[in-house]
């Protein structure tokens, strides 16, 4: 029976891959298992930040605070915990394909005039959730990540980034998460495209409230 996969198995998986004697553990405390503990966040902000990944999508109706907002909206809502970065999209209505485009975003509330909203977020899931394929090249990214400070080699840093991430003349949009990024463009659904499914993108005034 296959056991659970987690971080701790993926980043002996990265760590086998380059050759690595060293095993890790939760409970080390030296200083090579704080490395590999930063270096995995690293990994996680870069590899999640790439796509809107279709298995770490998640819709949620927001609450009310009930608190009168000083910016002049009538509501705010808090955003869930453990998101990462902003919503992908915001709706009166979760059945509806035509996001809301009357809100604003400050830090953890969003604002609107409508009293129900709801948000699709990307959240955080633990590895044994993730797509296979997603936890291949992410274990690919990680042994580059990993290549110098374990083992001191450029070149095995640089041989695992192309596998993962493509040739630099890509700029990260090759390679492994490359083939991802496309396959998980085409499994949007058919209709609006997906820049169109960006509330802020339809706002038309202002960058999104800083991408992830």
């Amino acid at each position: 029976m296959t056991g659970v996969i987690d971080k701790v198995v993926i980043i002996n998986w990265a760590l086998t891959d380059i050759g690595a004697f060293a095993t890790f553990s939760v409970d080390g405390d030296d200083d090579l298992s704080g490395q590999i503990q930063r270096t995995w966040q690293r990994c996680v902000d870069h590899c999640f930040g790439l796509a809107d990944w279709k298995f770490c999508k998640q819709t949620f109706k927001l609450t009310r605070t009930g608190r009168q907002p000083v910016n002049g909206w009538p509501h705010e809502f808090a955003l869930p915990g453990g998101r990462i970065g902003d919503p992908l999209k915001v709706m009166t209505d979760p059945r509806s394909r035509q996001p809301c485009r009357n809100f604003d975003l400050e830090g953890d509330f969003l604002y609107a005039e409508a009293m129900d909203i709801w948000v699709t977020i990307k959240v955080e899931r633990d590895p044994e959730h993730w797509d296979p394929a997603f936890r291949t090249a992410f274990t690919a990214a990680l042994a580059g990540y990993l290549a110098v400070p374990v083992t001191q080699n450029t070149n095995l840093r640089d041989e695992q980034f192309k596998l993962a991430f493509g040739t630099p003349s890509k700029e990260g949009t090759g390679g492994m998460f490359g083939r991802l990024m496309a396959q998980n463009k085409a499994a949007a659904p058919i209709g609006q495209p997906l820049s169109d499914q960006n509330p802020l993108t339809l706002a038309g005034s202002g960058p999104w409230h800083g991408r992830f």
